[in-house]
């Protein structure tokens, strides 16, 4: 029996000298597959809207979109032609509130 004490083993990672930064990525910008512009980037909330670019750290604007109720909640104990009006009058509400994102 050996009297050396068992460590656990490591690894050696080699540096590669060959392996070079591309000029052709100078910018901080992201690169996306159609060009160099950043995506626009959509959080709706039920309450609060967030709207803002890919590249950013923050949005640009974070915004209250209903006065003291949630533009939608998850009631399903609702008749089933009511539900439906429910979620015609929401799909208006998003409508009027991304136009007012676009065309402010």
């Amino acid at each position: 029996m050996s009297s050396a004490v068992p460590t656990t083993p490591t690894t050696t990672r080699v540096q590669s000298a060959h392996v070079l930064n591309s000029p052709h990525y100078t910018t901080t910008r992201r690169h996306s597959l159609y060009g160099t512009e950043d995506r626009i980037i959509l959080d709706p909330g039920s309450r609060v809207w967030k709207v803002g670019f890919s590249g950013e750290g923050k949005p640009r604007d974070v915004f209250s979109v209903n006065d003291g109720e949630g533009l939608w909640n998850f009631n399903t104990m609702r008749p089933a032609a009511e539900r439906e009006e429910f979620e015609k009058l929401i799909e208006q509400k998003i409508q009027d509130w991304l136009r007012k994102v676009f065309y402010k």
